[in-house]
């Protein structure tokens, strides 16, 4: 048994007239398609049916969300885009906490029935790739819990969790993180599990985004971010990773070694908790770049540079290793099918994933 949790917009005004449940839905496919029959289509909902929607919406709002163009199809207004966008920054923001969530209403259910599977807790910084994880559990039940790397693995050292994820930097030490690697990952007790390799980089809007056609060219800002030097340029708007964060951390110190300072970063001491909601922050226009993975800017239709590359890893308890859950685990990240999705995420490929090594492997 799986449990999804998801947030539902709920419109309602002073005369107690309510919008129908299928508007964002279907706002978000009128803005992909660039079709209201295909955007209906895809909503499973008729395309007068479609239309109505639509026409209560303009009624209840007192404005239009989408406009019919000869030629050019169906596009959302300004208001419309900005009801997209909010009900995607809000999934993005929420979705970790609500996964979680369900992953522990999940274990309490099944405590309650016969015969459930055993429960392994893990605590681990949110990803892509460990999201798409509980699709591919078999013989056992996770409890996932997310929080930054090293509040994962002091986690693990207090024995509140079997199993830890957090990232390491390919090619590049990140000074905080090694000092807490070091201290928290001891080679005599603590085993790695290898998982995946991630590109991270800088994601933005480049000019001429379908949100940007209506625009004034001279009004479209499009700053060009090759490299994290581009940085130093000036006139943009960035979008920081929470403090703590892993990749909050590294981004620190890419800054740290091109000589650039954080106080000359426009916008840095505003934050997101994910990748996701850094990128739908960019989308929606509240910022022009940010740092992050690959997938998240490629999931919001935003440019994206790659800079470094990061294996994300599992920690666990040595004297654990031939433990029955443990080695469930393990075999969760060697299925194939699991490993197949996961390598269709944009810049996300398996790496020896379930193959175990020592800590030693990480400060070699």
């Amino acid at each position: 048994m799986h449990i999804n949790i998801i947030p539902r917009w709920d419109f309602e005004n002073d005369a107690g007239e309510r919008l129908h449940e299928s508007l964002l839905p279907l706002l978000y496919q009128i803005n992909k398609q660039g079709k209201l029959t295909a955007a209906a289509k895809d909503c499973d909902l008729s395309y007068r049916h479609a239309w109505n929607i639509l026409e209560k919406s303009e009624a209840f709002f007192g404005k239009a969300l989408v406009v019919k163009e000869k030629g050019r199809g169906a596009q959302l207004t300004q208001l419309g885009q900005k009801l997209l966008w909010s009900n995607q920054r809000i999934d993005a923001r929420l979705h970790p906490e609500m996964e979680s969530f369900a992953t522990e209403l999940n274990v309490e259910l099944q405590s309650l029935l016969s015969n459930h599977a055993p429960v392994v807790r893990i605590y681990a910084s949110h990803g892509y790739a460990v999201a798409l994880m509980t699709q591919y559990v078999r013989d056992y039940q996770v409890e996932i819990h997310y929080h930054a790397p090293h509040h994962a693995l002091i986690a693990l050292n207090e024995g509140r969790c079997r199993i830890a994820g957090f990232h390491q930097p390919i090619g590049l030490e990140v000074d905080v993180q090694k000092r807490r690697y070091q201290e928290l990952l001891d080679p005599k007790h603590f085993g790695i599990i290898r998982f995946i390799r991630r590109q991270q980089g800088l994601m933005y809007k480049e000019k001429g985004n379908k949100e940007d056609r209506n625009k004034d060219e001279s009004q479209v800002s499009s700053p060009s971010f090759k490299s994290i030097q581009d940085l130093k340029q000036g006139g943009y708007r960035f979008i920081n990773r929470q403090q703590g964060s892993g990749t909050r951390e590294l981004f620190e110190q890419l800054l740290h070694n091109e000589n650039i300072s954080p106080k000359d970063i426009p916008g840095i001491e505003n934050q997101e908790l994910t990748h996701s909601a850094v990128a739908a922050y960019i989308a929606s226009g509240m910022a022009d770049v940010g740092f992050g993975v690959e997938a998240a800017a490629k999931r919001f239709g935003l440019a994206f540079t790659p800079i470094i590359e990061e294996y994300y890893l599992w920690a666990y308890p040595l004297e654990a290793e031939q433990d029955e859950d443990i080695q469930a685990f393990i075999a969760t990240l060697s299925n194939p099918e699991y490993q197949a999705q996961i390598n269709q995420l944009h810049g996300y490929q398996c790496e020896q994933s379930g193959t175990t090594s020592s800590t030693n492997w990480l400060f070699r």
